[in-house]
């Protein structure tokens, strides 16, 4: 074991050691590592050091060749810090592409500036980073950390390859644990690398070569799901000072629970009194739940805190009922102690929010960057968005929805799934008006969403009408010049439904052939992806959220015009989805009219890399359908 200890130590003595420009050849790249790489990691060595469950020392030596402007990204020359993260050392070196030195910074060099997203009304993020502005390319920065904080529960893991379009040439992560804390430690995605790796109780030693670099291809899964990872927890460990354990989800929600949530919350009398009053009518829980939903919405706004723990604990509840205002934790938790004043039991639920990442079910760890609220029921739970002012009441939408998340209980964490909108839920539903002649068209449009549908469009009803007009103007392209001469909105939060009723007028979509008419009968085309004929893909295929489009269009034409020819239906179906089109000749008041009828479905799923031409042919083919054209004859002359 001391010669294990001894060896990782000699290694970090080596990263002092001065570079040549013999050792930063850019020319000796192997073929494999330039493929689709903006930039290529030559060497880095992560160093974790447990000093103790309160104590942990960083160190990082990080080496990146940047081959063209968009490779700058990924130098990453900084240090993100807290009150509670204190940077020992910070320097930098930068070589041209003969691997000459040219310019050299020390920790005085580096800018420092307050780290807070638009959200955050104040907090003590902060990033040290150097402002190093390239003369060409290619050029190679060798950037050195170290920094010490008492947060043993994060920055442990281990991602060599976090971002796209960046190659690996070698990467080393040094775990030591001096005290035999227990740990644990799990590999992903790391099958049929080039990995070193070496496992005791005190420590981990692990290493990767030649991993090309990773390409952002269309509908591939979140790219947690598919870089290389080495996942590593203390089961003893500090945040921001506060001691915890935990190596399963129980215990570990456990002490969350225990150490990071409000118990024996006070409200003012004032505010239980008027809760009360609101909910004295209603006959459930439920009903008495959408109530207090409410009314954090209309006196609450989401603004970020992050203090030292105050960034994982919520301010408490009868803060935020006198300021009107928290972030998602204090949101949430004064949500939960307004329904527990009326006796309804609510769980503070740990979530990642955004591109559908799942907390790890595998490897319980402090996880997660949302917080949402769950009201067990019976039948089925109910779920509570508290940041939003005008989401609908149990309803998550795309930030939350469908994802693993923990649940704080009083008896520990519980790994649950948020609810899955499935295909039939994300519906859009049009109906259309089309009234036609030579020159020009008119148009009243219906459409219903629901589900995810719903979700995309409910905020349109909040922006200036100019916005509005111009969001229409942008998506229905397509349909050439046209003007919106009315719109109209009803948002049912109830029944999570949003109608939009236009009426437009446009000059004419159908291209004149001699006397006759090409007409386009898809009127509004489904939102489906262009995707490249990529033969070489290595990614997944995946349809994050299935979707349906339920349309009718009825055309109708002017005296002197006749329909002289319809598409032929349209039936497809495979494991992707269907697809039904049926143009058909109808009798109208004002005579003979033109119906389409619709129906698409896209379906959830996850597919191999070698299944991307079947889909690529199954868009292609809906694409393609979508340009179905009637032949409409003119048979008087003007």
């Amino acid at each position: 074991m001391r010669k294990i200890l001894v060896a990782l130590q000699l290694i970090f003595v080596s990263l002092a050691t001065p570079l040549h420009a013999q050792d930063l050849p850019v020319n000796t790249f192997k073929p494999e590592l330039l493929a689709n790489a903006n930039a290529i990691l030559r060497e880095e060595i992560t160093e974790i050091n447990i000093l103790s469950i309160d104590k942990m020392l960083v160190k990082n030596r990080r080496m990146v060749t940047v081959l063209n402007e968009k490779g700058d990204q990924h130098v990453q020359a900084y240090t993100f810090h807290k009150d509670n993260i204190k940077i020992l050392d910070q320097q930098a070196r930068v070589y041209n592409s003969s691997g000459e030195e040219i310019q050299k910074f020390k920790k005085r060099h580096f800018e420092d500036r307050s780290y807070l997203s638009s959200s955050e009304m104040y907090g003590d993020s902060r990033i040290s980073y150097l402002n190093y502005t390239p003369v060409g390319y290619p050029y190679t920065v060798v950037f050195e950390e170290e920094y010490e904080t008492n947060s043993t529960v994060f920055r442990t893991s281990w991602i060599p390859l976090d971002t796209y379009n960046l190659s690996i040439e070698k990467a080393r992560y040094i775990f030591k644990n001096p005290q035999a804390i227990p740990f644990r430690f799990e590999e992903r995605n790391m099958y049929g690398l080039e990995v070193e790796r070496e496992a005791t109780a005190t420590g981990l030693n692990y290493a990767i070569s030649n991993v090309p670099a990773f390409t952002s291809e269309k509908q591939s899964p979140n790219l947690s799901q598919i870089q290389p990872r080495l996942l590593v927890a203390l089961d003893e460990f500090s945040l921001v000072g506060v001691p915890g354990s935990g190596s399963n989800w129980k215990d570990f929600g456990k002490w969350q629970y225990e150490q990071l949530l409000e118990h024996d919350a006070q409200l003012p009398q004032e505010t239980i009194e008027k809760i009360e009053k609101l909910t004295a009518n209603a006959e459930s829980d439920r009903e008495k739940a959408k109530i207090i939903y409410q009314y954090v919405q209309d006196n609450t706004r989401y603004i970020s805190v992050q203090l030292g723990i105050g960034g994982w604990v919520p301010m408490p509840a009868a803060s935020v009922d006198e300021l009107g205002y928290g972030d998602c934790k204090a949101l949430t938790n004064y949500t939960r102690v307004l329904l527990e004043s009326q006796n309804i039991p609510s769980y503070y639920t740990i979530v990642y929010g955004g591109d559908r990442k799942h907390l790890d079910p595998e490897f319980p760890s402090m996880q997660g960057n949302h917080v949402i609220l769950n009201i067990p029921q019976e039948d089925q739970d109910i779920w509570l968005e508290c940041t939003s002012q005008s989401i609908p009441f149990d309803f998550l939408g795309r930030f939350t929805d469908d994802r693993y998340v923990l649940k704080l209980t009083p008896e520990g964490g519980e790994l649950v799934k948020t609810p899955a909108y499935d295909a039939n839920q994300n519906l859009t539903r049009t109906e259309a008006e089309i009234r036609l002649n030579e020159k020009n068209f008119t148009a009243d449009i219906t459409r219903k969403k629901s589900g995810i549908a719903y979700d995309k469009i409910y905020g349109i009803a909040s922006i200036k009408e100019k916005d509005q007009k111009e969001y229409y103007k942008e998506q229905w392209g397509y349909l050439g010049d046209f003007q919106i001469q009315k719109l109209s909105f009803i948002n049912d939060r109830d029944s999570v439904k949003f109608q939009e009723k236009l009426e437009i007028e446009g000059k004419s979509f159908s291209r004149k052939a001699g006397n006759r008419l090409l007409l386009p009968v898809n009127f509004l085309r489904p939102t489906v992806y262009n995707l490249p004929r990529d033969e070489a893909r290595t990614t997944p295929i995946e349809i994050a959220r299935g979707e349906s489009y339920f349309d009718t269009y009825r055309y109708y034409f002017p005296q002197g015009f006749e329909i002289e020819s319809i598409p032929e239906k349209v039936e497809l179906k495979n494991e992707f989805g269907s697809l039904f089109i049926q143009t058909s000749l109808i009798e109208a008041e004002d005579g003979p009219a033109l119906e389409v009828e619709r129906k698409l479905i896209i379906n959830q799923g996850l597919w191999e890399p070698e299944n991307y031409k079947a889909y690529y042919n199954f868009l292609n083919r809906i694409n393609s359908y979508n340009n179905q054209k009637a032949v409409i004859l003119k048979t008087t002359k003007t």
